[in-house]
């Protein structure tokens, strides 16, 4: 009986510091490394690549993605965060999000899409709601979503994971994100992989961690490629449904 008592304490042990090593991240207990975030743009060419083969499938998108700070009249520290999106010579997305810049909490998020029009929603807490300028229908006067988890915006996981506390290869996070016009926020599981030395151009080393997100889908999961000094994304491959998304940092 004691030895039946003692394996199961034991056991107990190992579930509790293993479910422990996960550290939970969400816009209300400000884990991230907020010094890390930086104002400016930044340059991606976007692409497809057959998993099996390698072949190019598609030519290049290019993403704009810049950050600003701002202050409000009443003294409140925010971000602005936009987001342009091009293919060949048209532009398929404009998106502008503003939030809190103490907890990265949104606060607004205004985008037009080539092929989905204009969506727009506004952040009071954690409820999500369309701001009545921007509502045509029934179901958009409806529309009342709370965040639980209170969550990041997901538009911005380019600039957010690289705020992540790394410290070692092994370490794993639970962050919270929540896509616009969705009808929940949750948890993403990500792990340090690795450690490595990304050849650029010029035979340029650029010192990075490795990411890997896990989508919840047995098809779909990501890797990034974030630079330990300038705390940025550099590169990312993406699986999903037999192809490689390619995000590439160009400047």
């Amino acid at each position: 009986m004691k030895h039946l008592l003692f394996t199961i304490c034991i056991f107990a042990y190992s579930f509790t510091t293993s479910t422990a090593q996960v550290d939970t991240i969400n816009t209300s207990n400000g884990k991230l490394n907020l010094a890390a975030l930086q104002e400016g743009k930044r340059t991606y060419a976007v692409f497809f690549e057959d998993s099996l083969t390698g072949n190019r499938l598609t030519t290049a998108d290019l993403w704009d993605r810049t950050i600003r700070f701002s202050t409000t009249p009443t003294g409140q520290k925010t971000y602005q965060f936009g987001w342009k999106w091009y293919q060949k010579d048209s532009l398929l997305a404009d998106v502008t999000a503003t939030g809190i810049l103490s907890s990265l909490a949104p606060l607004t998020h205004n985008a037009t899409y080539t092929k989905r029009g204009i969506r727009n929603f506004v952040f009071n807490g954690t409820t999500v709601t369309i701001p009545p300028a921007s509502r045509r229908t029934a179901r958009d006067s409806a529309f009342n979503v709370v965040m639980n988890p209170p969550a990041f915006e997901f538009p911005m996981d380019l600039e957010i994971l690289p705020l992540l506390p790394f410290k070692k290869v092994g370490q794993e996070f639970a962050i919270a994100f929540y896509e616009p016009g969705s009808p929940a926020s949750d948890y993403y599981r990500l792990t340090v992989t690795g450690r490595e030395d990304l050849v650029m151009g010029g035979n340029a080393k650029i010192n990075c961690w490795l990411l890997t997100i896990d989508y919840g889908q047995s098809d779909a999961h990501a890797t990034f490629w974030i630079s330990d000094q300038n705390r940025e994304v550099v590169k990312m491959r993406e699986y999903f449904r037999g192809r490689y998304r390619y995000k590439v940092k160009l400047y």
